[in-house]
């Protein structure tokens, strides 16, 4: 049985199995209510506050697939870094290219935007405290201090400031308190991981409060250099800290100025996993035999001469030049008017971003390559809304303004190929400005008790300039000749509005919407349905790698027909929620992702998506609270060119066909105090990490489990807590390059391995 089959095969009959699960646990809760269920909570699910249609509402009322968890149950779960939501959020996967803190990719439904190239945009929007993150690198942080998460899948065009035509995820803080609150945290760890975070809240007279909040964290490398000297990488080290300030400037007038700042000072970053891989005589990629000299450097060696023989997959042999710095500084201003009927927000920010980035490309201790990244982002946002009612209308209408402006220079080299044919040694220094403008608008009407009616619509017209200069200072000439060392550099490709001014401006009005109808016979159950348009705006491609000319850099702007239906469903007096949600995505010039040589290029595809999401979760009898998600996906992107089978179908990029997830926690009372044990999982099938889904690109299914016991103090509002993640140090993969023809090998990004540690954390 093949490697894939036995992932396909764990995939459905572990959807089986949690199926029946579900099946188990709701009919055990249903047998058990009139008895032993008056032990658990009497808190009731779903009755936690979202502001996923922009007001607040309790997630059980709003008709939108969105998952909602709390800072609280964060904590418990052990969720502390913005890209393992993924553990809980079925349908949705958060991971980097790189596998550290490089970037975060937030894949939904099987839409995503995997280009690494740091100005690219995704068709999934993060949002800090509603405030948009234009740069992924920025979207992978450790939070602190968090009052709930809300991922919203499908297209949110109406409601949020960018038009995001696959979702998005929301990290809303904890706000100033108007009575003093405090809490400290420390914790240790693997790799010796030691953090501290904490927060203090209250007021500073009657009309202002105030609160501070702050993270510091560092752990050693966790991706093992086994080379002379080498040292590990993938270490962590970062702080943070946030500020606010809120005052009720009047009876009716509320401001609050918040004020972030993280820093991760420069620290040992990369590398990849190497795989040698060849063609065989159908010109098909494969692994590399122990002993076949293809390359003419030795017994299963690759194009450089070298061939991984270490176990470990979170360990390598390579030289040391990767690292990874980062800043980012965001002040917002937040003023919010309150008349009897209506309210008025005004969300004014600035963020300043800055990343610089270098990796061992090729993974090895032969100096072969080297790629350096860096990005310095300037962005400006500005957000008016309404939200009020009227009898049976609730509606929200505002205008939304995003001017982002940044440099962002890639650099590739070839390093052993030095002074011969194959020399190469290139930078394209980018600069992308970016104007976005929209006007949105958003109608509830509630025609009887039981059945409510929503439109929605948003003009948004965006203005994209593009300059992109590839510098050679070395390039091999191909003919025996050896190479060229250009001083200055070469400048084969100059692409901006005055060499190419019909395809480096990008301008495009485009509209997005929604009707959708409501149906809730009762308290219990919500039915909804909807069709939706979401957009996403056109964009170009880096040329490091040459291949581009002034006709393809760019790219279109895509839309997508969303057609979705869906149930939330309340059952045993509060006691368990089970929610399901079912979509159909026609594509138009869906925005794919392929990878080819050492370029990262995003074309124009006909697609469709078609899936459903599950979620069940449950206070059972004896204390025991579920947390259960399967999420099922079919994605074709149609008529790609691929690099070894002609034009096909394929799947999209990052879209595994399963996905299941979940979490189960017991609390023992002892005495006044509280013991929880609590057990977590999820599974993440097959999927590829380009569009052409070749064999080199092939991402293997996974199944990681986690486990947690904390002990509660209530009277001391005292928590003492253990966690082992990856308890089975589980090798799983998050993206694959294909690197064949160009170090005749390719580069896997695995996961962090299993990792445990120990916490304390005091309310007071």
């Amino acid at each position: 049985m093949t490697h894939r089959r036995l992932f396909s095969d764990f995939g459905r009959s572990s959807t089986v199995a949690i199926a029946m699960m579900m099946i188990h646990g709701v009919a055990y809760a249903q047998a058990a209510a009139q008895g032993a269920a008056a032990s658990a909570s009497d808190a009731s699910i779903g009755d936690i506050v979202v502001t996923a249609q922009r007001r607040e509402q309790k997630l059980q009322d709003v008709g939108v697939s969105v998952l909602a968890s709390t800072g609280d149950e964060l904590r418990a779960a052990g969720i502390m870094d913005s890209k393992d939501i993924a553990k809980i959020a079925a349908g949705v996967v958060f991971d980097s290219t790189a596998g550290g803190s490089l970037n975060a990719n937030l894949t939904i439904r099987g839409v995503a935007q995997s280009d690494f190239s740091a100005f690219q945009e995704s068709p999934n929007s993060v949002y800090i405290d509603d405030v948009y993150l234009a740069s992924s690198a920025a979207a992978a942080f450790s939070f602190y201090d968090l009052a709930r998460i809300e991922v919203l899948r499908g297209p949110q065009g109406t409601l949020f400031g960018k038009a995001s035509s696959g979702g998005l995820a929301n990290f809303i803080s904890e706000r100033p308190t108007d009575q003093f609150k405090a809490y400290a945290e420390a914790g240790i760890g693997r790799f010796d991981q030691l953090y501290f975070e904490g927060a203090v809240s209250g007021p500073i007279s009657d009309r202002v409060r105030a609160r501070v909040s702050g993270r510091v964290e560092r752990a050693d490398g966790w991706f093992q250099n086994e080379n002379i000297n080498g040292k590990d990488t993938f270490e962590t080290r970062n702080w943070g800290v946030r500020g606010q300030l809120e005052a009720d400037l009047t009876d009716t007038l509320q401001a609050r100025l918040q004020v972030s700042y993280d820093k991760s000072p420069r620290h040992a970053e990369g590398t990849y996993k190497v795989t040698p891989w060849y063609y065989d005589a159908n010109g098909q990629p494969l692994p590399l035999p122990a002993d076949v000299d293809y390359y003419g450097t030795g017994p299963g060696n690759d194009l450089v001469g070298y061939r991984d023989t270490i176990s470990n997959k979170q360990a390598g042999s390579f030289n040391n030049d990767g690292f990874i710095e980062k800043e980012r500084f965001s002040p917002t201003l937040y003023l919010t008017w309150n008349a009897d009927n209506f309210s008025i927000t005004s969300i004014s920010n600035y963020t300043k971003f800055k990343i610089n980035y270098r990796e061992d490309c090729d993974g090895t201790p032969i100096n072969f390559c080297l790629y350096d990244v860096g990005q310095n982002l300037d962005q400006y946002s500005q957000e008016v809304r309404i939200n009020g009612s009227s009898g049976s209308i609730n509606y929200t209408a505002g205008v939304y303004y995003l001017n982002v402006d940044q440099l962002s220079p890639q650099r590739f080299a070839y390093f052993i190929q030095e002074n011969n044919d194959f020399a190469y040694d290139a930078t394209d220094d980018m600069r992308q400005k970016t104007k976005d403008i929209g006007i949105f608008g958003h109608i509830e009407y509630e025609l009887t008790s039981q059945f409510k009616v929503t439109l929605g619509a948003r003009w948004t017209n965006t203005r994209k300039e593009f300059d992109s200069t590839l510098l050679f200072t070395e390039l091999g000439n191909g003919s025996g000749l050896g190479s060229t060392i250009y001083s200055p550099p070469l400048t084969p490709y100059i692409f901006n509005t005055q060499t190419a001014p019909a395809q480096a401006l990008a301008k495009k009005s485009m509209w997005s919407g929604k009707a959708q109808i409501d149906y809730k016979p009762n308290q219990d159950i919500l039915l909804y349905a909807s069709v939706s348009r979401g957009v996403k705006g056109p964009g170009f491609n880096a040329n490091l790698g040459g291949l581009l000319d002034f006709s393809n850099t760019g790219y279109r702007d895509e839309f997508v027909w969303a057609y979705e239906g869906g149930a939330k469903l309340r059952l045993f007096d509060g006691r368990a929620t089970l929610n399901t949600g079912a979509f159909y995505y026609d594509y138009h010039r869906f925005q794919g992702f392929g990878f080819i040589g050492i370029s990262s290029l995003v074309g124009n595809y006909t697609s469709s998506f078609y899936g459903l999401e599950t979620e069940l979760n449950a206070k059972l009898p004896f204390l025991i609270d579920v947390r259960l998600g399967v999420a099922y996906l079919h994605t074709k992107v149609e008529d790609v060119q691929t690099a070894y089978d002609g034009v096909r179908d394929q799947q999209s990029v990052g879209a595994p066909k399963w996905q299941v997830n979940g979490n189960i926690t017991k609390t023992f009372e002892i005495g006044d105090d509280e013991l929880l044990l609590g057990w977590s999982f999820d599974y993440v099938d097959d999927r590829y990490s380009s569009i052409d889904n070749n064999a080199a690109t092939f991402v293997p299914g996974s199944f990681v489990h986690d486990a947690r016991i904390t002990y509660r103090i209530p009277d001391k509002a005292v928590e003492i807590s253990a966690f082992v993640n990856n308890i089975s140090d589980t090798d799983r993969m998050n993206f694959v390059f294909d690197y064949i023809h160009t170090t005749g090998s390719k580069l896997e990004s695995y996961a962090k391995p299993r990792w445990w540690g120990v916490s304390v954390r005091k309310e007071f």
